[in-house]
């Protein structure tokens, strides 16, 4: 059964990402493949990638954000958004310190996109507690990401 029940958790996470796939494109950004993501910044347009491996994480690991942005006026050092789904009782919220600390020791700016409902209220607010700092923008749900976007992207 935990193997359906993944299934199902990684297919609303895909969703997660597609949702803000579709928001980026939406305001103009253009997706471009990993490799040629940070010479694309050069054309001095909107870009983003996803799955773009970004420095080290904690542990000295190769680090890979689900997405990033670059826009020569707003994000002209690059945004990073970390999309984290969790619908029922979990490791996610677990992995929240883990992903602060790796924000924290990097170097972009970050938005992390919380939803799904399967967080502990005292997970979920110890991390908005992280936010403004060491690099961590904001965290929101895909509904404030929307409107986010709307103003600032």
């Amino acid at each position: 059964m935990a193997f359906v029940s993944g299934k199902v958790a990684n297919r609303a996470g895909d969703r997660l990402e597609r949702n803000v796939a579709d928001i980026l494109e939406d305001k103009g950004y253009e997706f471009v493949q990993r490799n040629r993501f940070f010479p694309a910044r050069t054309l001095e347009q909107p870009v983003y990638t996803r799955q773009c491996e970004l420095g080290k994480d904690i542990y000295g690991r190769r680090r890979r954000v689900d997405f990033i942005l670059y826009h020569p006026v707003r994000f002209q050092n690059c945004l990073v958004i970390q999309c984290k789904w969790q619908a029922s009782a979990g490791s996610v919220e677990e992995k929240y310190p883990f992903e602060v600390l790796s924000i924290a020791q990097g170097q972009y700016d970050t938005i992390v996109i919380i939803d799904g409902g399967g967080y502990t209220p005292e997970a979920k607010q110890w991390l908005l507690d992280q936010s403004g700092k060491n690099h961590l923008l904001d965290v929101q749900s895909q509904g404030d990401f929307a409107r986010y976007a709307r103003r600032h992207l």
